[in-house]
C-alpha cells in the first residue's frame, strides 16, 4: 500500500470506515478526532491501532478511563460534520480541512509532524513517459490519486491558484492509489496526483522508470495535531504538545512511529503556516 498525508502515516493513512472507541462518562475536553482519506485499511486491522494510539495519549496526558474518546471519519464532509457537531477538542486533519474550519472551529495548529528528514510535503503530478509534457496538456484529461477529495485545496495551495483543479481536470479519488498509477505507467490514465510520501515508496518500484514528473508543488506545512480553542484546557494542551513530541523518543511510542515511518513530532514555528494561509484565503 503507497502511504499518503502525513499524519495519516502515523495515523492508518486516513481509515476507511467510522470508529469510536470510549470507555464510558466522556469528559467534553477530551474527544479526539482524526480525519484522512485513502486507505483500504479493514476495520480489523485498524482497530489495534485505534485503542494503541489512544491508549498511549491519554496514559500520557493523565486522563483516566472513561473520560475520553477518539472519533475516526474518512471523508471529508463527515469529518467536518465530527468538527461542529460531536465537538472534539484536538483533531488530527488534513491541511485542507484546517485551512477550511481555522475560522469557524476556532482551530489552533499544535505540531508539526516530521516525514522522511522533513515537517513539510509536496504535490506531483506523474505521467506516463513521453505523454504530457506540461499541466495544460492535461485540461481535460483524468487525474486520479488518493488526495483528490478536497479541490479547493488542490486549487489554492497545490497549484497556487494558477487554476481551478474541479474544472481543468477530470478529478477521480481512489482507494487503490497503487493500482491506479499502474494504470498511468501503461497508458491507461491520464496522470496521477501523488504526495511525497507516496512519491518515495514509488521510487523503490521498477514501474517508476515508465513514469515522468510534470508538476511539483510548492512545500507546504506537514500539519501534525491542532486543537479547538476555548474547548481544549490549557493544561491538557500543552500535556498534548508534548506527548506527541516526545512519542518516537519513548520505548511504547517508538514502536508506533516506527511502524508508521514517522519520525517525530515538532512545535510549530511561528508564522510556519502563513504562506498555506495566504494562498487559500
Amino acid at each position: 500500500m503507497i502511504r499518503s498525508q502525513p499524519l495519516a502515516a502515523l495515523l492508518l493513512v486516513g481509515l476507511c470506515f467510522v470508529s469510536t472507541t470510549t470507555f464510558g462518562q466522556v469528559d467534553d475536553g477530551r474527544k479526539f478526532l482524526i480525519c484522512h482519506t485513502g486507505s483500504v485499511t479493514t476495520a480489523e486491522e485498524a482497530q489495534p491501532y485505534i485503542d494503541g494510539f489512544g491508549g498511549y495519549l491519554a496514559r500520557k496526558l493523565g486522563w483516566q478511563e472513561g473520560t475520553w474518546e477518539v472519533k475516526f471519519e474518512n471523508l471529508r464532509a463527515d469529518g467536518e460534520k465530527a468538527l461542529a457537531e460531536w465537538s472534539p477538542s484536538f483533531a488530527a486533519l488534513s491541511l485542507g480541512i484546517f485551512l477550511e474550519q481555522e475560522g469557524p472551529q476556532n482551530l489552533v495548529p499544535l505540531v508539526l509532524a516530521r516525514i522522511n528528514g522533513k515537517t513539510t510535503n509536496k504535490y506531483y503530478i506523474l505521467v506516463a513517459k513521453d505523454s504530457a509534457k506540461t499541466v495544460e496538456d492535461l485540461k481535460g484529461k483524468r487525474i486520479v490519486g488518493s488526495i483528490l477529495d478536497d479541490a479547493t485545496f488542490l486549487s489554492k495551495v497545490v497549484f497556487a491558484g494558477k487554476l481551478e483543479a474541479a474544472t481543468h481536470f477530470d478529478l477521480k479519488q481512489t482507494k487503490r492509489p497503487l493500482r491506479a498509477i499502474r494504470k498511468v505507467a501503461r497508458g491507461k490514465l491520464d496522470a496521477a496526483l501523488v504526495d511525497d510520501v507516496q512519491l518515495q515508496s514509488l521510487k523503490g518500484l521498477p514501474l517508476f522508470e515508465k513514469l515522468s514528473i510534470i508538476y511539483e508543488s510548492a512545500a507546504v506545512p506537514n500539519l501534525g495535531m491542532v486543537f479547538v480553542k476555548g474547548r481544549a484546557g490549557e493544561s491538557d494542551v500543552k500535556k498534548f504538545a508534548d506527548a506527541l513530541i516526545g512519542m518516537c523518543q519513548d520505548s511504547e511510542g517508538k514502536k508506533m512511529c516506527e511502524t508508521f515511518a514517522v519520525e517525530g513530532f515538532e512545535p510549530i514555528p511561528a508564522g510556519a503556516l502563513d504562506g498555506v494561509r495566504k494562498l487559500y484565503k
